[in-house]
């Protein structure tokens, strides 16, 4: 039991670790974005970048879930994990290209280097994926280290011809990414790297897993899109900009939930518990995740003063309402990832969908706050909390309270309703 203990912990720690230096990778080019491009340069740049982790999300739950939690060492399933990947990247870094050539803001080489980025970026989120489901936690961070060093490299390079664009940033992306996926193939067990079959894929069997984990994985950056969206549009790039400053020093918060959240699948599908011990595990680590968030979100709000100018160099200000309502934001996720990993681990991944559709009354709320509130922009990211605060409650209490009352004998106590 002690060497289970500390086996979990370690890949805890080593999940964390690997959350925490993905997440500086953005994190250092959005400072560098906040100060090379200023407010409206900073939210275009998020806006893409959004758009590549909305994309990459699509991946990430149909076929980075798929082959966490079915047997991808069956033939047919590898198979067709290998023919979604390769399509899905192929399809998005094409529909991304088009999408930001038709729309006009960008230029035609933008456009297509954003398409390459985005496919590579897919490709090197499921290389990390297949990290994680083969227990390799701790080799994330050398992957990340690369594509940081990789990026700042072009940046370097491009600032000694004047100043930066937004194309060099993509650019940083691209070839961060590539580097990224090189390191994670290296790193990887020989039998757990893509290769083999590619003939008679099981596509629908992947499909009816993924699809519904694809669409939940998508919920939350396609919320942040259209957030960014929604505010450029209405009160313009240079006020959103502040709010994506805000966010960016909410940074550390958001990462000890990616972390925590990366592990939790893997380890929900590993423990192999009862659901009443599973719930009570549950239950332990979204108390324990709003905690450990909630002091993290407090302390960002009261060094404010202090990280505002290194992220902007003083040239505009950061809101310190943004900075709690991104905070608060992070500790509605928190309460909602241990009980979606717990379900999908069940196999009910469709009911979690249609529950996480509660999610969406948090952008009807942003658009009251940002359409009819004067200067009400700033309240957006905490009104983005009421969707994973409801959704919490509507899983826990309709999906994991039956599974537990169905599989307890009939002389114990059914586990109380949130």
């Amino acid at each position: 039991m002690t060497t289970l203990v500390r086996a979990l912990r370690g890949r805890v720690a080593g999940a964390v670790a690997a959350q925490a230096t993905q997440a500086l990778g953005g994190l250092v080019l959005q400072v560098a974005a906040a100060r090379s491009l200023g407010a409206s340069g900073l939210a275009g740049f998020a806006l893409v970048y959004g758009a590549i982790v909305l994309v990459t999300a699509v991946s990430s739950g149909l076929v980075g879930d798929s082959l966490t939690v079915l047997d991808r060492q069956e033939r047919g399933v590898r198979a067709a994990l290998h023919v979604w990947a390769a399509a899905l990247a192929g399809a998005m870094g094409l529909a991304g290209a088009a999408v930001c050539a038709l729309s006009g803001l960008t230029r035609p080489g933008e456009a297509v280097l954003i398409g390459l980025a985005a496919a590579a970026f897919m490709v090197e989120d499921l290389l990390r994926r297949l990290l994680m489901a083969a227990g390799r936690f701790w080799a994330l961070p050398a992957v990340d280290l690369v594509a940081l060093a990789g990026a700042l490299a072009v940046l370097v390079l491009a600032a000694t011809r004047g100043g930066l664009v937004l194309g060099d940033f993509v650019l940083a992306l691209l070839a961060g990414q590539l580097l990224a996926a090189g390191v994670a193939w290296w790193r990887l067990p020989a039998l757990e790297r893509p290769a083999g079959p590619w003939r008679r894929p099981a596509l629908r069997a992947v499909w009816a897993f993924g699809v519904y984990r694809a669409a939940a994985q998508v919920i939350r950056p396609a919320l942040l899109t259209l957030l960014r969206l929604l505010v450029i549009t209405a009160a313009g790039a240079a006020a959103y900009g502040p709010i994506e400053a805000a966010r960016v020093v909410t940074a550390p918060t958001l990462l000890v939930v990616g972390g925590l959240g990366s592990f939790l699948l893997p380890w929900f599908v590993a423990g192999r518990e009862s659901p009443a011990a599973g719930l009570r595990s549950a239950d332990r680590a979204a108390s324990g995740l709003v905690m450990v968030v909630a002091l993290l979100g407090i302390a960002a709000v009261g060094f404010l003063p202090w990280l505002a100018p290194l992220l902007t160099g003083g040239t505009f200000a950061v809101p310190a309402t943004a900075v709690a309502g991104w905070s608060l934001y992070a500790v509605a996720s928190a309460l909602l990832l241990p009980y979606a990993a717990m379900a999908a681990a069940h196999h009910q991944q469709r009911r979690v969908l249609a529950l996480r559709s509660l999610e969406l009354l948090s952008l009807a709320a942003v658009g009251v706050l940002v359409l009819m509130v004067p200067g009400g922009a700033v309240w957006a990211p905490a009104a983005l909390a009421i969707g994973p605060v409801l959704a919490a409650a509507a899983v826990r209490r309709s999906v994991l309270c039956p599974l537990v009352t169905r599989s307890r004998p009939r002389d114990l106590a059914p586990v109380p309703s949130a």
